[in-house]
């Protein structure tokens, strides 16, 4: 290899003090956004956000109203799923998995009062739809609790009234033993509109005995990985207990459920025999866990029956109630 001749290196030489200048000027422009970390914001994209606003208009609720002797007192509340955490830390992600769209919060104390502490608090949340305004209520309600005729179906607690009208999931909790709670929860739950989405889905139930115990199943009923947002009825007959469960009550629910019973059954090597009367759908199951049971799908229903093979049972299944 061939020495670089003296007069280049001289050159270059001579050019390092220029380059480090141009260096040194260029290294002073710069872009305070890439160090000032404490005035520079992240920019983040994120899905679409429900805001208190849309939440208003979307829940026709009495939160300017005077209500069986109470008047409201402070701001009204207003929680998306971004920011429910504020009111219910710890129990967020419940309500957001059951299907959370929105919570608004009032308060109020005695019309002729002129104090500022309330006596009462409502909790207002929008489920989205019925069955899972009715899974929260049986969730939260507890076990063997006192029921109360307000909205659709309510219970007592230990501060006040649980209760749900269409869609709507409704906690009205009382400071003080001498409130009239329950007066108050049947006022505020007469204004409360429950929107087309009525909650009826309890008419689609057979009348084939006394309704003992009624049960709501999130996920995994019986061990079923697809069977979801299930309602069971304990039924008491002259023939004992019969329990109905309502697997799906829309006309493409009952399509999809079908067709996973088809694998399962097949899967699972379980048998069962298939009759149709009267435009349903009849599966006698042989389950040698749970006994013989019967699969009923009508045109927008799908309902399991245990604890009975009697075909007596499926008279009340021939014409749904729509």
């Amino acid at each position: 290899m061939n020495p670089v001749p003296l007069k280049y290196r001289l050159v270059l030489l001579g050019l390092l003090p220029l380059i480090a200048g141009v260096l040194y000027f260029k290294g002073q422009k710069y872009d305070p956004a890439l160090i000032d970390f404490k005035t520079t914001q992240r920019q983040e994209v994120s899905g679409p956000v429900t805001s208190p606003q849309a939440i208003q208009e979307s829940q026709p609720l009495p939160v300017n109203q005077d209500i069986a002797g109470f008047r409201r007192v402070g701001e009204v509340r207003r929680y998306t799923k971004e920011n429910l955490y504020e009111h219910v830390d710890g129990h967020a992600e419940y309500f957001i998995s059951a299907g959370f769209q929105g919570l608004t919060v009032t308060e109020y104390v005695s019309a002729g009062s002129k104090a500022t502490q309330a006596e009462i608090q409502t909790e207002v949340f929008d489920m989205g739809r019925p069955i899972q305004s009715f899974g929260v209520l049986v969730d939260e309600s507890g076990e063997n609790p006192a029921p109360v005729l307000v909205g659709t179906m309510g219970y007592k607690t230990s501060g006040g009234v649980n209760f749900i009208k269409g869609r709507y999931y409704v906690k009205i909790s009382a400071f003080s033993t001498n409130t009239p709670v329950i007066n108050f929860a049947k006022a505020f739950a007469g204004t409360i509109s429950p929107g087309q989405d009525s909650f009826r889905i309890f008419a689609k139930f057979p009348d084939i005995g006394k309704v003992v115990k009624t049960r709501f199943a999130k996920e995994g009923y019986r061990g079923l990985d697809f069977l979801h947002n299930v309602i069971e009825r304990e039924y008491s007959t002259g023939n004992g207990k019969i329990k109905v469960a309502l697997m799906a009550d829309s006309k493409l629910e009952t399509g999809r459920l079908l067709s996973s019973f088809s694998d399962y059954f097949g899967k699972s090597g379980m048998r069962y025999e298939k009759t149709e009367k009267g435009g349903t759908d009849v599966y006698r199951v042989m389950d040698k866990y749970e006994g013989n049971w019967f699969l009923i799908r009508s045109p927008n229903a799908v309902f399991g029956v245990f604890g009975t093979d009697d075909e007596e049972i499926l008279k009340f299944f021939m014409k749904e109630k729509e």
